[in-house]
This record gives C-alpha cells, sequence and structure tokens, in this order.
C-alpha cells in the first residue's frame, strides 16, 4: 500500500471478461488502476469509464508471454503512479486440445499464456515488493486443475501448474511481508446472456473474487456446486475417472 492509503494496482488481461469486471470494482474500492491487455481500444474504454466514476486508471498495452515487451511497458506506467502493490495476474485462457487435430502450437501457446504470463508479471513486481517488505500478488487459477478435464489437456496442466506455483510461493513469501492469493473460479457466464447451472454470473463471482482480494486471503474458489463435483471426481480412480469422463470435452 501506498504513502496515500491505496494500492497500485496492476490487473493483466484487462481488456475483457473478468480481468475487465474485477479492474471495475477494485477501481471502485479506491485501488489505482494499471489496466494491461494487447488491445489498446477495449483498455482505453474500460480507463474512461473508471475515470467517469472518480477512479484512477492508466492503459499499459503489451503481451504478458513478452517479458521484454511487458516490462517496458509497467516501466512506462509505473513512472506515473508509482510501484505496483498489487499484482491481478488474470490474463489467460487456451483453446481445446483435441487429439484428432493436435495443434503442438496451441498447446505451447496456451502453456505460454497461462505460465509463462503469469510467471513473468510476478517476476517483474517481486522485486520492489521484497524491497518494501509488503505486497500482494492475486493468481488467476480455475477449478480446471482439479483434475484432466476432457479436451483441456493443456488448459488443465497450465492451470494445476500455476495453482502450485502460487501455493509454493504464499509459503515463500510470508517472511518477506507478501500476501499471495489463489483464485479458482468454474465456469463464470458472461453479462447478459442466461446463467445456466452449475455456472455463476460473472457479477456474483467477480464480487466474490473483489471481497477476498480486498480482505487479502489466500484462496477462493466456486460455484459450490464444482467444488463438490471436482473433489468427488479427484476421489475417483483413475479407471473409473478416465470411462466416466470419455467423451465429454468441448464440441
Amino acid at each position: 500500500m501506498t504513502g496515500d492509503g491505496r494500492e497500485t494496482t496492476l490487473v493483466t488481461g484487462a481488456s475483457a471478461g473478468i480481468g475487465y469486471h474485477l479492474a471495475e470494482r477494485l477501481a471502485a474500492a479506491g485501488d489505482r488502476l494499471i489496466l494491461l491487455a494487447r488491445r489498446r481500444a477495449e483498455l482505453d474504454t474500460l480507463a474512461a469509464a473508471i475515470q467517469e466514476r472518480g477512479g484512477t486508471a492508466i492503459v499499459a498495452v503489451a503481451d504478458v508471454t513478452d517479458r521484454a515487451a511487458l516490462g517496458a511497458a509497467l516501466d512506462t506506467a509505473v513512472a506515473r503512479t508509482g510501484p505496483i502493490t498489487r499484482l491481478v495476474a488474470n490474463a489467460g485462457g487456451g483453446a481445446p486440445t483435441r487429439i484428432e487435430t493436435f495443434d503442438l502450437a496451441a498447446v505451447l501457446t496456451t502453456l505460454r499464456l497461462n505460465l509463462d504470463g503469469t510467471i513473468h508479471c510476478i517476476d517483474y513486481v517481486l522485486p520492489a515488493m521484497r524491497a518494501a517488505g509488503q505486497g500482494h500478488i492475486v493468481v488467476m487459477g480455475s477449478l480446471a486443475a482439479t483434475r484432466g478435464l476432457p479436451t483441456a489437456a493443456a488448459y488443465s496442466a497450465a492451470k494445476a501448474g500455476i495453482g502450485r506455483f502460487a501455493e509454493s510461493l504464499a509459503v515463500d513469501c510470508r517472511a518477506a511481508g507478501i500476501d499471495v492469493t489463489l483464485l479458482e473460479p468454474g465456469f463464470i457466464t458472461k453479462p447478459g446472456k442466461r446463467v445456466k447451472w452449475p455456472r455463476m454470473s460473472m457479477a456474483r463471482a467477480t464480487a466474490a473474487m473483489t471481497r477476498v482480494i480486498l480482505r487479502r486471503r489466500p484462496y477462493w474458489r466456486g460455484p459450490w456446486i464444482l467444488i463438490v463435483a471436482g473433489e468427488v471426481l479427484r476421489l475417483l480412480p483413475s479407471r473409473a475417472y478416465i470411462r466416466l469422463m470419455a467423451g465429454r470435452g468441448r464440441s
């Protein structure tokens, strides 16, 4: 937290989806925002909306998988805002993984976006947080990390990896005064669309995540029905799990 009592918060993947709505909520809570993504137009729109509501937001354009470009964009932003005190490493996603049309490039892109992209951002903010003796790192995982889901080999692997990375980081950062929060959402419905069970609405999900972030809690996941389902699936023997899930991937 800065001398004026406000967090300077970097939100990656802020041009759409969870990142966009988390940025809106954190700005409303008083955080000073750095909005980062590859698409400037969407970021400019969000920054203008935040400023119209009395918040503070600036834009940084970069691909999180490009460490040099990310660093250059953030250096420019930090020169205006001061050190980043909270990172919300939200940028992620990925295409389905199908054995019929196995796409090595798509698999590696998913791994790089979710793993490398998150770690690049942590690499940027960690030295200043360690020097200050405080900070907050928020990592976006997924309930897809619970077990390997059909047609999601790359995504499940990436989210499982980043989840364990965040967990280890939380242990190592404790003595340095840096809090680490791991968020693991399940299916979330975009605004304006009917929320079908067992999904969560974007508003409900991001409201819950924002509360956890502001309280610096170590972990959140939801919705509850998918948590229960995931725990049941996790306990199944591998043979039974494979038989149950075969053919259930995304079409």
